[in-house]
């Protein structure tokens, strides 16, 4: 009659052992870093290839200043897209992919469709960006980024990160 109560003994001991295993585990999972605070900066594309006369499938690319809020330079974001979509001589969709280098060394990773129009009279407009990631503060960073083209070739870049 023993024999039951010793063999629930040790089951009793099995499980204790295998919760205290998988607690043990779960406490030392390494934490999730906090994500990076927002981030804000104007893009002057100045140095970009945009063609004259855009056509579907032609690309271009560019490069310009990151600026903060005083005018400071605080990186450089290079971008690099192609044209999917033509609506009329001066206005087409694109898609980018943009990458911009902080002085730190840090860098940060965007993605986005948007459309690119040269006619100075239809500023602003607003599109989305999506964070893909980037090295050092922004590794494996994700979250969205709301871009306004204020004029040709200057956007105001606002990042919220999850």
């Amino acid at each position: 009659m023993h024999r039951p109560a010793v063999g629930k003994r040790i089951a009793a001991a099995f499980a204790t052992a295998s919760l205290t295993g998988v607690l043990g585990l779960v406490g030392s999972a390494p934490a999730q870093a906090a994500a990076p605070e927002p981030l804000s900066f104007t893009v002057d594309f100045a140095n970009t290839s945009f063609p004259q006369f855009p056509k579907l499938g032609g690309g271009f690319a560019g490069n310009g200043p990151a600026l903060d809020s005083n005018g400071n330079q605080i990186g450089t974001v290079y971008d690099t897209c192609a044209v999917d979509g033509v609506e009329n001589v001066t206005t087409a969709d694109v898609i980018c992919h943009v990458f911009v280098k902080f002085a730190g060394g840090d860098e940060l990773d965007l993605s986005t469709q948007a459309p690119v129009d040269v006619n100075p009279l239809d500023f602003p407009y607003t599109f989305n960006a999506v964070v893909q990631g980037g090295t050092g503060l922004y590794d494996g960073a994700q979250g969205e980024a709301t871009i306004i083209a204020t004029k040709p070739h200057v956007y105001q870049v606002v990042v919220a990160f999850k």
